[in-house]
């Protein structure tokens, strides 16, 4: 597969491929609400429901620490986090690794200190989001609806900040 090639484009959300089957058909989920999706915190106890946070624009990125974009790409989504935190939105950074022990030397290496949830081989995010591939990050409107998807990295959060920007401007 010729995206394995590029990085992190196209890889499965599990490094062991699981649930692998049929991904490629699944639609990016416009419109889809994650309003009942609940993830565990990192690092501490308890879970976070995406239910609590109705009534603010959210962003929500998959990441990996087996994944080389996601290296360069949480560095930026805590500088988003940073310039959008007086206007109430709020970013999340999900793992989906199975072993949470890689998780501290990744963030200290990506110098991220995030909110990080986890969802171990990124099965809820793929039921419920249709994840296909890492860094995957959904734009998630004050209703809890997906109003957009960005598969992949390509260096910036440019498309990222103008969905963000117009969902604050449009007070959805």
């Amino acid at each position: 597969m010729l995206l394995v090639l590029v990085g992190c484009a196209g890889t499965p959300p599990a490094p062991s491929g699981a649930k692998t089957q049929g991904l490629a058909a699944q639609p990016s989920p416009a419109g889809a609400s994650v309003s009942d999706i609940t993830l565990g915190n990192y690092p501490g106890p308890g879970k976070h429901s995406f239910s609590s946070d109705r009534g603010q624009v959210v962003v929500i990125d998959a990441w990996a620490t087996w994944c080389a974009p996601c290296v360069r790409s949480l560095p930026q989504l805590q500088a988003l986090r940073r310039d959008y935190a007086k206007r109430g939105v709020r970013v999340y950074a999900v793992s989906v690794d199975e072993d949470r022990a890689q998780i501290p030397s990744f963030l200290a290496a990506a110098r991220v200190d995030l909110p990080v949830l986890l969802d171990p081989g990124g099965f809820v995010l793929e039921d419920k989001l249709k994840l296909k591939q890492m860094p995957t990050t959904w734009v998630v409107d004050r209703n809890g609806h997906v109003r957009y998807t960005q598969e992949s990295f390509d260096g910036n959060l440019e498309d990222i900040r103008a969905q963000v920007d117009a969902l604050l401007k449009d007070g959805q």
